[in-house]
């Protein structure tokens, strides 16, 4: 896994951690678990809070000292963020938080540690696409965190800028599940649950919106962890009757990706089924990724 990943899931996760955990501050112990006993990847997720995914007042101190560089980096979050082997508590981040939250730890901590170990992509995207609030003068959502991660770790970036291009979509192209590009996605019904698949700039209007850590190149190193947390808010939302739009910047090849998954998943249709199926349906399916067949071969071992 690239270090690049692993600083901004330990900024992301920090956030995470600290909004997931805010309802629960004065909750038992246990109480998390007895309200989420499974998972809730609908439109209601574990978010709580009168304003679902707020960090508080505690994240906001953080950030601001990352920012003028007075921050104190934990020496197991320095060895994680090095790719270096650390004790904790959990399976993945959703344990490790839920497990901190539950015992009354400091989740924004867990969460730091537990992004740092899985990366930005091993974060669930019902949690993430959510995190928000103000620091140092100013809001904050998901892209800008994930832009201040790369600037502390000495690789700034301009804000990204993704520009204007014709629109394409949406279009049904299996039943309930719609496909477009960008501006397809942003300007579409608001009613649609869109799972986002690249960089947005400013976030859409929908009530629902997820956004996965994905890019259309080999890098994808946790390529298959980010594929079944897609999939399995794509069942929770269309179990709720939601249509469920998907996109990416083209709308070719990650949206692609997700459309043949689906098929495998729901369906049991082969690699070449599923894509002769959706190139049938959306003309725009972009094959060019080796690493995205690839995976969806894999799902098949699994």
């Amino acid at each position: 896994m690239h270090r690049s990943h692993r600083v901004a899931g330990a900024l992301v996760g920090a956030a995470v951690g600290d909004a997931l955990a805010a309802p629960f501050a004065d909750a038992p112990p246990g109480e998390f678990s007895r309200r989420f006993p499974t998972p809730a990847r609908g439109a209601r997720t574990e978010m709580g809070g009168a304003d679902p995914g707020r960090f508080t007042a505690a994240f906001a101190r953080t950030l601001e000292a990352l920012i003028d560089e007075e921050f104190a980096f934990p020496e197991p979050l320095c060895r994680a963020l090095d790719g270096e082997p650390v004790e904790f508590a959990g399976r993945d981040v959703a344990d490790v938080l839920r497990r901190a939250i539950d015992g009354k730890q400091d989740a924004m901590a867990a969460g730091a540690l537990a992004g740092a170990v899985f990366g930005m992509a091993g974060i669930p995207m019902r949690w993430s696409s959510v995190v928000h609030g103000e620091a140092a003068g100013r809001s904050w959502r998901l892209d800008d965190l994930q832009e201040l991660a790369a600037a502390l770790d000495g690789h700034p970036a301009p804000p990204y800028d993704p520009g204007h291009i014709p629109r394409l979509g949406p279009t049904e192209v299996l039943p309930g599940i719609w496909a477009g590009n960008l501006d397809g996605a942003r300007y579409s019904d608001s009613s649609f649950a869109v799972i986002s698949l690249c960089r947005l700039g400013e976030p859409f209007g929908h009530e629902v919106q997820r956004m996965a850590y994905l890019a259309d190149n080999e890098h994808n190193t946790e390529l298959d962890v980010v594929l079944e947390d897609v999939l399995a808010d794509m069942a929770a939302l269309r179990a709720e009757g939601r249509r469920i739009l998907v996109h990416c910047h083209g709308g070719a090849s990650r949206t692609g990706l997700v459309l043949r998954a689906w098929l495998r998943r729901t369906e049991g249709l082969s690699v070449d089924e599923a894509t002769r199926l959706v190139a049938d349906r959306w003309p725009y399916l972009g094959l060019w990724n080796g690493s995205f067949t690839d995976a969806l071969k894999r799902m098949a071992a699994r």
